[in-house]
């Protein structure tokens, strides 16, 4: 057993328990590193974003500092030398990277595209806290193939939104000394306070084929690199302007439709705009008129065989783009704002959106966001306006509390407003440099009848820690609680959910362990149990390679108020049910040439037995395309009958470097009969300007012939004017 784990005797497990009111801050041991931004003085060029770093004022920089191990040995030296200097102008930020490598043929380079996937390849990234609230952060990476990727750190990393995309520059190549990357922020691509001089800032190497981690501040495992809280600083950072403040993007869509049978062809060409405005560095006003979402990448197929609600997240860039300013409380179970459920119909059709407007700010001490949305009519539903906000007050170092409201209802079946509250208390100095949350909210629904009111709260306590992990919480959602710009996915019920979780490490072959219990217990309003799930890893191991295998098992009781029609034509009848599942998983390290995944899980279902079944292969063909084939079975055998579900999944990427890119995605289930592609060429020639070319096509799947369904082809180009 690892010292670490030693550390926690039965005392320290009891003060978790029961005194989590213990939030007052204790000395600490880490110191938290700075670093002065050195500004390019007159007469002397930035440098040329073309990682080569031969600029002559990469000479006035100081290197930012030695970088610390995290995996797989703490606070050690790095099995390479990693150099790292920042510059500033009037205008931007940049970074020149020298990640040193003593065999340069063993660094992973193998994606290129824009937001990639990089796991499996050598990269570095970047962490920027420009208000120094220690909660939220912008997030960057750049792999050594030149694949950039950008995403929005809400709540010292509690939320990680990797589908938002901003302008930035970043340019690497591999040499035989190892690769390098430069990399230029312009200030009007993210918020910050020009007044304030000091930014959080955290930056880590990762070496893929030693599963090394290198980083700049709290290099240990028990600590994240999206703790925002945990940031070094950056120093000279205040002057930094934005011009005017405004982006134009003007953008042109042209639609081809093409019916099944081909009768109804329709060419159909359109246009819009989006406008963001800075009112002041850290307040943006955002419009957007006649919203076009076609670029917009489809959902993974999935056959539904619970009781409840899927969830599919949100991926259209308007919504994405400072929604960490609407983040209340955390999970998906509720929420009581939702953007997926703008713009779309009961049945998942799109509704258009005529005028969108969004107003969002974020200094040191608060936060906030307003929405307003006015949607097009569709076809008996008439057009809507639909509103939310959301406030956020910073308290304490790292907690904060907040409201939130929603008015409308994008459907109008007469629920219309959702308010509610929240506290979130952090801490990473409980008994001494642990970390740990207590988060509670209470939110209600109002509408047009006594249907649609009801309240729904929760108080979790967490002790989110690398080697040992607690958790207990306490949830009511009524019956009658019903966001109509939320979501919940269970109502009526009280809910009762604790979890243990004891990863020691090892520090050989074996990098750690994994141990877990979780038990779960829902009921009703009058406290009559209506599920019951008891989850336990006996056994679970990472190995120092990357490769990881897990046993679990799930001991569940069901009781069904009425039938239950898991799949057409077989039922489950109402009752109580009590069941175990035990299961079994693996993965193995991307950073292999070919990568596997898979998992069985079988036993006791309701009245029957049931069987699932998981591979996932993953295989790179150079450094231009890679293919990711994704098979899930279903094997369900029921008093009322038998059935398999197939779902098949194949993602063909070609990449012609950072700039254009080819995905394609084919998607088949046997429930639908039906196989659909999604493929998008997406261009970019310079960051202000994208150019998408996108096909999807169903067919009909009967007895090995392929019948076509709609075919719909779009081109969309849009342009970023920066003013």
């Amino acid at each position: 057993m690892s010292d670490r784990a030693a550390d926690v005797p039965l005392v320290r497990l009891l003060a978790i328990l029961f005194c989590p009111f213990l939030l007052q801050p204790l000395v600490r041991a880490d110191e938290v590193p700075s670093v002065a931004v050195q500004r390019i003085p007159e007469g002397v060029q930035p440098p040329r974003i073309d990682g080569v770093l031969d600029d002559e004022a990469w000479n006035l920089a100081k290197p930012l500092g030695e970088l610390r191990q995290v995996e797989p040995v703490a606070v050690s030296r790095p099995s390479e030398r990693t150099e790292v200097r920042l510059l500033r102008d009037g205008s931007s930020i940049y970074l020149g990277l020298w990640c040193f490598d003593s065999d340069p043929s063993e660094i992973r380079a193998n994606q290129a595209r824009r937001d990639a996937n990089l796991d499996p390849d050598d990269r570095v990234e970047l962490l920027f806290d420009p208000f120094l609230d220690r909660r939220n952060a912008f997030w960057f990476q750049i792999g050594a193939a030149g694949s950039k990727g950008d995403a929005l750190i809400t709540r010292n990393g509690s939320q990680f939104n990797k589908q938002w995309d901003t302008i930035w520059y970043g340019e690497a190549r591999v040499t035989d000394e190892g690769w390098f990357a430069e990399i230029e922020l312009p200030a009007a691509s993210i918020n910050f306070d020009p007044e304030a001089g000091v930014w959080g800032f955290n930056l880590r190497r990762l070496i893929r084929r030693r599963n090394e981690e290198a980083r700049w501040a709290t290099p240990t495992p028990k600590i994240r690199f999206f703790s925002v809280a945990n940031a070094g600083t950056l120093h000279g950072l205040d002057g930094l302007e934005q011009g005017i403040g405004i982006d134009l993007k003007p953008f042109g869509v042209l639609d081809y439709t093409h019916p099944s049978g081909g009768v109804g062809e329709d060419l159909d060409p359109d246009a819009g705009l989006d406008l963001f405005y800075r009112v002041t560095p850290a307040v943006k006003l955002s419009l957007s008129v006649n919203t076009d979402f076609a670029e917009t990448e489809v959902d993974d197929r999935l056959v539904n065989l619970t009781r409840f609600p899927l969830f599919f997240p949100e991926k259209r860039d308007f919504f994405l783009e400072d929604s960490g300013a609407f983040v209340f409380g955390s999970g998906t179970d509720v929420i009581p704002f939702f953007s997926r459920r703008i713009g779309l119909g009961e049945n998942g059709e799109e509704v258009p959106l005529r005028v969108a407007t969004k107003l969002t700010g974020q200094t040191n001490r608060y936060s906030f966001g307003f929405l307003d949305v006015q949607t097009d009519s569709q076809g008996d539903l008439g057009g809507r306006n639909l509103s939310a906000g959301r406030f956020s007050r910073n308290v304490l170092e790292q907690s904060d509390v907040g409201v939130i409201f929603t008015r409308g209802d994008p459907l109008d079946r007469g629920r219309d407003a959702t308010l509610g509250a929240d506290v979130n208390l952090r801490t990473d100095e409980f008994l001494g440099d642990d970390n740990l949350r207590f988060s509670t909210f209470v939110l209600g629904t109002e509408g047009d009848g006594s249907a649609s009111d009801g309240l729904a709260y929760r108080a979790v306590l967490d002790y989110p820690n690398d080697e040992v992990d607690l958790m207990a919480s306490y949830e009511v959602i009524e019956d009658g609680f019903d966001p109509a710009l939320g979501r919940v996915r269970r109502t009526g019920i009280k809910r009762y959910r604790g979890s243990f979780a004891w990863r020691p490490r090892l520090h050989s072959a074996v990098r750690q362990l994994d141990f877990r219990f979780g038990p779960e217990l829902f009921t009703d309003a009058a406290n009559d149990t209506e599920s019951v799930d008891v989850f336990v890893r006996p056994f679970g191991i990472e190995l120092e390679s990357g490769d990881r295998f897990d046993v679990d098992v799930h001991h569940r009781r069901e009781v069904l108020d009425e039938d239950f029609e898991i799949t057409d034509d077989v039922t489950i009848d109402q009752g109580a049910f009590t069941f175990t599942r035990y299961g079994a998983s693996f993965e193995t390290s991307e950073k292999r040439p070919v990568s596997l995944r898979g998992s069985w899980t079988g036993g006791e279902f309701f009245d029957g037995k049931r069987d699932d079944y998981t591979l996932e292969l993953g295989t790179r063909f150079g450094e231009r395309a890679d293919v990711n084939l994704d098979y899930e079975l279903n094997d369900v055998r029921l008093d009322d009958g038998d059935f398999r579900v197939h779902v098949a999944r194949v993602r063909l990427n070609l990449q012609f470097g950072p700039e254009l890119s080819w995905a394609s995605f084919f998607q088949y289930d046997n429930q639908s009969d039906q196989l659909g592609l999604n493929s998008r060429v997406w261009w970019i020639p310079r960051p202000e300007t994208e150019l998408f070319l996108v096909l999807n096509q169903g067919w009909e799947v009967d007895s090995g012939a392929f019948s076509p369904l709609e075919s719909q082809v779009t081109l969309k180009i849009g342009y970023t004017l920066r003013l």
